[in-house]
């Protein structure tokens, strides 16, 4: 039986309510025709081993009546490892270029026909599509005397290409947990080495993962499987030509400490470059903080810069849910722009499912597309928007939940923690469902821990002491019939449960009245007001009370028609206000010229405009901006925003103190008449005027 037969034949086993051919055809991504030819194959099989046939019931659907333990001996039938009859085209594809991947063996056309049970014609068309495969990497593939078929091209390009292969054909989360489900993950697994693997998984879970936060499994598999491509290729003996990137030293820390210990449990012996490659890689993989990575104010731009976009175009209010919306997208595409510099591709398995859940949404994002490419000079890839998609979407099914929720539940789902909040979401959305917690599969023993009354779960679990449902990852409409067959099943399990109220609003009036009856907010007596409303269960918005550009602008900070004899002098000067008031300490000037001799003028955000900045680990000591114009325009080599005339010194001391600044700063790099006349402002209030539309209110205080 096929393999696509077999997973057909599983999802009537598995299901307790009528199945549609509009729904199974929408699921599996076949025609009704083909549907009905594998329906004839499914009841063949019944019929001969003396099992009742799949039964169509009019206006409701098709449904196989079988008792439990029936269904069970089927299931195991059907999913055992009964050689297959045949290799299928993706099969054959990547067991022919993992053989011939591993250098110390030789690879003969012949043997690979015996083995892949096909004819000479059959595997010479193999072979072409192989190579055509192989060409947009800059990869060949040659016969040598003595050495069979190779590949011929850079290493990387070589790793690059395996890694995608690999992941493109294969499920990730089951090759990362050592499950071999078909020819394909046989394949990947005897070319990985199902030990590397599962020290590989050791090694991330005691050094990469956070304690006590949730692993996100995308890009765990992700690092484990490039990391077990590295480790093969090393073995071999296949090294990378220098790595120009990675010009800075290897930074202590947690990818260091995973590089070492896998280096020391296989036994291997890479040069320095080797590890620089390695640590360089894995930490494009992660999403980023502003401490791990220098993209973080371009990040944080774009990213303001698509929920306005995005927004825009859905005409969904995605400024209600800002708050977490902002932090997940910031990160992610924080690690987008570094994967992209070190030309590595994050894969994502539901792209096209996305895509066609949430067509809206994902074509806001894409349309939004220019703009990150305008920055990382590269294209962005479907697996990319899909990932940024899935933040909207979550978010969206967010905004639009039910005031109650009538389930308390737990999600159990294995394609990573993005996809599972955006399972819990919808499910809250469509079924007035209060999920407590995702989990993934090594976590069930916390479901005894937690007050729930329902599983939902995108991978089969055994959990007697709880009601469990099977359902996909992104509902499909076959699955919710199943969800609501399931709640009304265990009706008598629900309970009310109340939605806190946004209360950011009233936490303003009640600073704002202080103030105006002749009080100070001061950071303590601030931290005492959040306290009380978090203490009354009131959601706040933090990002909603934070300051302005112009709280935060002064006069002594901008200093107007400056010369600077280079771009090094230029930065210096505009940070100096901010050294003077003790805002940022002198190393931090220095972090902001060392960042752009190693990276290039990736602070040059806009036309003539530049927005200095480094982390603030390198010695910010509170929330300041200062602002210059210069005299004459300095070059700092950005190929299109050059020559530089105005520029800010940002310190920031977390990832969204400064987020109103930010903003404000978006808006001037698209207003050229604005930027025009903050070039030519001769005096403070005439820049004052230029940049906010009045003069701020603690300079009218000064005047």
């Amino acid at each position: 039986m096929k393999e696509r037969t077999q997973r057909i034949f599983a999802r009537f086993l598995r299901v307790n309510t009528p199945l549609t051919f509009e729904d199974l055809s929408e699921e599996f991504r076949i025609s009704e025709r083909t549907l009905r030819n594998e329906l004839v194959l499914i009841n063949e099989y019944l019929v001969k081993h003396q099992y009742p046939a799949v039964t169509t019931a009019r206006g409701a659907g098709m449904t196989l009546v079988l008792p439990d333990r029936e269904t069970k001996r089927l299931l195991e039938q059907i999913g055992g490892s009964n050689p297959k009859d045949y290799y299928r085209p993706d099969e054959r594809f990547l067991a022919l270029l993992l053989d011939i991947a591993q250098s110390g063996k030789i690879t003969l056309l012949y043997e690979m026909e015996e083995k892949l049970q096909v004819s000479k014609s059959t595997l010479d068309e193999d072979m072409r599509k192989l190579r055509q495969y192989l060409q947009p990497y800059g990869i060949s593939v040659v016969s040598l005397t003595k050495q069979g078929i190779v590949l011929q091209g850079d290493e990387r390009s070589i790793r690059s290409m395996l890694f995608e292969a690999i992941n493109s054909l294969t499920n990730i989360e089951q090759l990362t947990q050592i499950k071999e489900t078909d020819a394909l993950s046989r394949f990947a697994l005897d070319y990985l080495d199902r030990k590397v693997l599962k020290i590989l998984g050791r090694c991330y879970d005691e050094l990469l993962k956070k304690p006590n936060a949730e692993t996100n499994h995308v890009y765990r598999n992700q690092i484990i499987l490039f990391a077990a491509v590295w480790a093969r290729r090393v073995r071999e003996g296949s090294t990378v030509s220098e790595f120009i990137r990675a010009r800075a030293e290897i930074r202590e820390g947690p990818v260091r400490s995973f590089a070492d210990a896998v280096c020391a449990e296989l036994s291997l012996l890479p040069s320095l470059n080797e590890i620089k490659y390695m640590t360089f890689s894995i930490e494009s993989f992660k999403p980023k903080d502003m401490n791990s990575s220098f993209d973080w104010v371009a990040a944080q731009l774009l990213t303001i810069q698509l929920i306005e976009h995005v927004g825009k175009v859905t005409g969904i209010p995605f400024s209600q849910e800002e708050e977490d919306l902002y932090e997940g997208l910031s990160r992610h595409i924080a690690g987008l722009l570094s994967r992209s510099r070190n030309d590595l591709q994050a894969f994502n398995p539901l792209k096209d499912t996305i895509k066609e859940s949430y067509a809206a949404m994902y074509s806001a994002v894409a349309r939004f597309s220019a703009q990150i490419e305008d920055y990382t000079k590269k294209p962005l890839t479907e697996d990319e928007i899909g990932f940024l998609t899935v933040y909207f979407s979550t978010s969206a099914s967010r905004i639009n939940e039910e005031e109650q929720f009538v389930y308390q539940a737990v999600v159990v789902c294995n394609h990573g923690i993005s996809t599972g909040k955006l399972l819990a979401a919808n499910l809250k959305r469509q079924f007035n469902i209060e999920i407590v917690a995702v989990l993934s599969s090594y976590e069930l023993a916390f479901i005894d821990k937690l007050d729930v009354d329902l599983i939902f779960a995108s991978i089969p679990i055994d959990y007697p002491p709880k009601p469990v449902l099977l359902l996909n990852p992104i509902l499909m409409e076959s699955d919710r019939k199943e969800v609501n067959a399931f709640l009304c099943e265990h009706k008598d399990r629900r309970r009310t449960i109340s939605n806190k109220l946004d209360a950011t609003k009233l936490m303003q009036d009640v600073l704002a009245l202080i103030t105006d009856s002749g009080g100070k907010v001061t950071p303590k007596s601030y931290q005492k007001v959040e306290d009380t409303f978090r203490g009354h269960q009131l959601k706040i918005n933090t990002r909603e009370l934070q300051p302005m550009l112009q709280d935060v602008l002064t006069d002594s900070n901008i200093l107007l028609n400056q010369e600077g004899a280079d771009w090094r002098e230029v930065i210096t000067k505009a940070a100096g206000p901010l050294l003077e008031d003790g805002t940022i300490e002198q190393r931090y000037i220095g972090a902001m010229i060392k960042s752009v001799e190693e990276f290039g003028a990736y602070i040059v955000v806009g036309k003539h405009l530049a927005l200095a900045h480094a982390r603030p680990e390198d010695g910010v000591n509170k929330l300041g901006i200062s602002v210059m114009t210069l005299k004459k325009p300095v070059n700092f080599g950005h190929p299109d925003n050059d020559p530089v005339k105005l520029v800010f010194c940002l310190a920031a001391i977390n990832s969204h103190s400064h987020i109103k600044i930010m903003k404000s700063l978006v808006e001037l790099i698209d207003d050229t008449d604005k930027l025009e006349r903050l070039f030519a402002a001769k005096d403070i209030p005439a820049f004052n005027q230029a940049l906010h539309g009045e003069i701020p209110v603690h300079d009218k205080r000064n005047s």
